[in-house]
């Protein structure tokens, strides 16, 4: 290949200016300028000079780490005694577990319930009495609405008006008798205390729907969650709450909600059975007492006892006939 001229000469001369002071290279050392001269007597190179900040640095790194193989040291110590305390302790624990597996367990006394007699009947907080309004399916009547007017006669008025929605052409024979019986006007004395109930017969299918606040309508849905509500606010001494099975309660009007809202018969059966093995033999679900479970219960077969009415026992057909006729279904 060709061959090219040097781009810059090396011999050229650069001139520094002289209008500022000159700064002494940041690379020179501190040293005895006699160290990098040649030993006289030997001929040989003296020793690389050692810069005395590279010293301090290897110091200061020398120090850290000594520090922290101290701490870490002091730190594996510490988890160690902890090992040693928690062996300890298991240990005991093991000892005690030994000699306590061959004494009976204490049987502890199962906590009686209480009766609705037993119950205090206070005074119905008025600032908790709301009118509402629900709407049903007359193929799902809310029979419950009928059982608490009649139960709560002497301590709470419960008024119902009807209403037929444009969804609905006509109302079935059921909901007409249901109708004539929740809208007729007891006995009640004026001085009750009062909640108006708008019921409005609308195609809702089993959800039954309880609106309290028009305004921002927020419905809670289900009868045995009405029931829920009505309990609280109601008279005191039907409210579930207050006893000691509030677990069991609970889990029997979940049952009842089931019930309603599973389309499929099987799961209806299944659900049914359930029920069954929870009442027994017992006249009700809540004992010698008519209970809130014995009305959602009550209230549920009759909805849907046209699809598991073979599956409806003796005893369950007990508890029904006392329902209506304590409640006046």
């Amino acid at each position: 290949m060709y061959r090219l001229k040097p781009v810059m000469n090396q011999d050229v001369v650069c001139e520094l200016p002289t209008c500022m002071y000159t700064l002494k290279p940041v690379c020179a050392y501190s040293h005895d300028p006699k160290a990098f001269s040649a030993d006289s007597a030997t001929g040989l190179a003296a020793a690389a000079p050692v810069d005395p900040m590279s010293i301090e640095i290897d110091n200061l790194l020398q120090k850290a780490e000594n520090d922290e193989l101290r701490m870490l040291a002091e730190r594996q110590q510490r988890v160690l005694q902890q090992l040693a305390e928690l062996k300890k302790e298991i240990m005991a624990m093991r000892t005690e577990l030994k000699l306590n597996a061959n004494t009976p367990p204490a049987v502890q006394p199962s906590t009686p319930l209480k009766s609705k007699a037993q119950l205090k009947a206070e005074p119905i907080n008025l600032t908790c009495l709301q009118d509402f309004v629900v709407n049903a399916s007359p193929e799902y009547v809310p029979y419950s609405l009928l059982a608490l007017k009649n139960l709560w006669k002497d301590r709470l008025n419960l008024q119902v008006e009807c209403f037929t929605h444009s969804t609905v052409p006509k109302l079935s024979e059921e909901a007409l008798a249901f109708q004539n019986a929740v809208t007729v006007s007891g006995t009640a004395a004026a001085n009750l205390p009062r909640i108006k109930v708008t019921l409005i017969w609308k195609n809702v299918g089993a959800y039954t729907e309880m609106i309290t606040s028009p305004t921002s309508y927020v419905p809670i849905c289900g009868e045995v969650n009405i029931l829920r509500y009505l309990s609280r606010c109601g008279p005191s001494e039907f409210n579930y709450e207050q006893r000691d099975n509030v677990d069991e309660v609970d889990s029997i009007l979940d049952a009842c909600y089931l019930l309603l809202n599973k389309q499929n018969v099987k799961q209806r059966q299944q659900i049914l059975r359930t029920l069954g093995a929870k009442l027994g033999k017992a006249a009700g679900f809540g004992g010698a007492d008519l209970s809130l479970c014995d009305i959602a219960f009550t209230s549920a077969v009759k909805q849907v006892q046209r699809t598991v009415a073979k599956d409806v026992n003796p005893n369950m057909h007990k508890c029904m006939g006392r329902v209506a006729a304590l409640a006046g279904l």
